[in-house]
């Protein structure tokens, strides 16, 4: 495992909980932890960016609450809207991940993660897989 990674190993174990773990143990605690899992890479690989544009000279400081790093890197690509839509994406994570939530269905195939204003299954968290791995393989690019 490589150190200097940690986004690429944290979705290899996202895929890992949704085709495996998932797949055995339908439960709302599951999916839950799979949001979590997509707020730590994107954490992750936030973290990287500032890290390189701090030894690069580039900034001065790296903020040190996650939201604020996300937040910063909106403020440095102002007219880039894949940035704003990663932004506000991460924010509905955060949003998702600390409601209060119920289970749907448990222990069966649709299983689903209630909250206030949103319902989170297994079809919407393998899109959130593809909107993950976009929003790394982007910052990646920003830092070329």
């Amino acid at each position: 495992m490589q150190e200097d990674e940690p986004a690429k190993e944290e979705l290899k174990r996202i895929d890992h909980l949704i085709f495996v773990t998932l797949k055995y143990t339908r439960t709302a605690d599951i999916i839950r932890t799979i949001i979590g899992k997509f707020i730590l890479t994107l954490d992750h690989q936030t973290e990287k960016f500032y890290e390189i544009q701090l030894e690069n000279g580039k900034i001065k400081e790296i903020p040190r609450v996650p939201l604020m790093r996300m937040k910063k890197l909106e403020s440095i690509y102002p007219k880039d809207q894949a940035v704003k839509d990663m932004v506000d994406f991460y924010v509905q994570l955060k949003a998702i991940y600390n409601a209060d939530f119920k289970a749907k269905e448990e222990y069966r195939k649709n299983v689903t993660l209630v909250t206030k204003g949103k319902e989170i299954n297994i079809a919407l968290l393998k899109e959130y897989v593809n909107i993950t791995k976009e929003h790394v393989s982007y910052i990646d690019t920003l830092l070329k």
